[in-house]
């Protein structure tokens, strides 16, 4: 049977300033920039299909949700090694929360030049999740 959907696309992040705000994700996290506009620009992780659209807003716009206990992000990149995702971002300049570690997860906010938290997790092998994503351990 053929698939209705095969992966997400676009994770599009609202934010003030285009060209500083591309200039931040390619330098922090090795983006590829594929299109650049006067309203977005487009960026793609390395040999991945899931791209990075920044969207140029006249003000801040929520990235994350409030659940009545914790504000949950509508999206996070995934680290294999949280550590060194941690030393080099860190290295680069980038404000970051500390490592957290629950439910199997080991994770930081790196925040954007919007404030804007950008959550890198690390599953450590105790989630549903991580049989599956490990196959796709690049």
């Amino acid at each position: 049977m053929e698939r209705i959907v095969s992966f997400v696309s676009s994770i599009f992040i609202p934010v003030t300033d285009i060209t500083r705000s591309a200039e931040w994700y390619v330098r922090m996290f090795d983006l590829e920039t594929i299109e650049k506009t006067d309203y977005r620009v487009g960026l793609a992780f390395p040999n991945a299909q899931t791209l990075v659209l920044l969207w140029k807003v006249e003000k801040p716009q929520p990235v994350q949700f409030d659940t009545g206990k914790h504000l949950m992000p509508y999206f996070n990149f995934t680290s294999y090694d949280i550590d060194h995702s941690y030393r080099q971002l860190k290295a680069k300049g980038a404000e970051l929360s500390e490592i957290h570690e629950e439910d199997g997860y080991r994770f930081f906010q790196a925040f954007d030049l919007d404030g804007n938290p950008v959550d890198i997790v690390e599953e450590t092998g105790q989630t549903p999740y991580f049989a599956h994503k490990k196959n796709f351990n690049n």
